[in-house]
């Protein structure tokens, strides 16, 4: 892997990233800032996301995805007595790959299936995993909405991990299809919650989930939800595309996902 790291990199994302409990090796580092680099010069090119500058890219980026590690890896420790076909996690709507390239370099161990419905952004992660050799992330053009329908896919992942994608009662309509029996969804979101994760609990049980957590991650203004399958989910689900984000599970309306409509956020 080519380059050195930015000062960010190697003083204040390490720290704050090691304050959250993740602590990277240097080669996994120096993946990052590969992939930081990458970012920053094809989003010349076209819209990979609205952060533009390296210490953006680092710090609201790789450091709200290198938090997610923690509740990650409780949840790999659960997956010992799963088929390795089902150990594995899927990154729905990922964009530039967040959060699952990150989680991948910092698990090289893990299979990461990244999917998104841009072809210009799938072309974008299949030039990042040749560059870093992640021969164990493969990148998806298409839509959950699709994908969830495939027996290939369908209920086959440990965990299912989205960013910035839709609201709640969405996100656990997209994810729930593809998670096997004791699956768990992970989905960072912003503090101001309550409205939003009301409609997620009202939704959850008609996917055959439930929200076990919405907290607070250190350090920052994201809560992570954390969502685990408990139920088979019916075969209707997920619906069509479109229909998740504009008519959501559980009533009482659409819900704003992070105050940014289908796809809010940055990437």
């Amino acid at each position: 892997m080519s380059g050195s790291l930015s000062p960010v990199m190697v003083s204040p994302i390490v720290h704050r990233a090691a304050e959250a409990g993740v602590v990277l090796e240097a080669d996994q580092w120096d993946a990052l800032a590969r992939y930081r680099d990458l970012i920053l010069e094809w989003n010349r090119r076209f819209n990979l996301t609205a952060i533009r500058d390296p210490a953006g890219v680092e710090e609201r980026l790789f450091l709200d995805a290198l938090r997610l590690l923690p509740a990650l890896d409780a949840v790999l420790s659960r997956t010992a007595s799963m088929p390795p076909e089902v150990a594995r996690l899927l990154d729905v709507g990922t964009g530039a790959g967040l959060p699952g390239m990150v989680l991948a370099i910092a698990r090289p161990a893990l299979a990461v299936t990244l999917l998104d419905a841009t072809g210009k952004k799938v072309r974008f992660l299949e030039h990042v995993i040749a560059d870093l050799g992640l021969d164990r992330v493969t990148a998806v053009h298409g839509r959950a909405e699709d994908l969830g329908h495939d027996p290939a896919e369908r209920d086959t992942y440990a965990v299912v991990s989205a960013r910035a994608v839709s609201s709640l009662p969405a996100l656990l309509e997209l994810a729930a299809p593809f998670l096997t029996l004791g699956g768990t969804a992970l989905f960072p979101k912003s503090i101001d919650l309550d409205d939003e994760l009301a409609a997620g609990r009202r939704a959850a049980p008609l996917v055959g989930m439930a929200i076990d957590a919405a907290a607070v991650l250190p350090g920052s203004t994201t809560r992570l939800v954390i969502a685990t399958k408990r139920a088979p989910t019916p075969v209707s689900y997920p619906r069509r595309a479109g229909l998740p984000a504009h008519e959501p599970l559980g009533g009482r309306g659409a819900v704003p996902a992070n105050r940014g409509g289908s796809r809010g956020g940055t990437r």
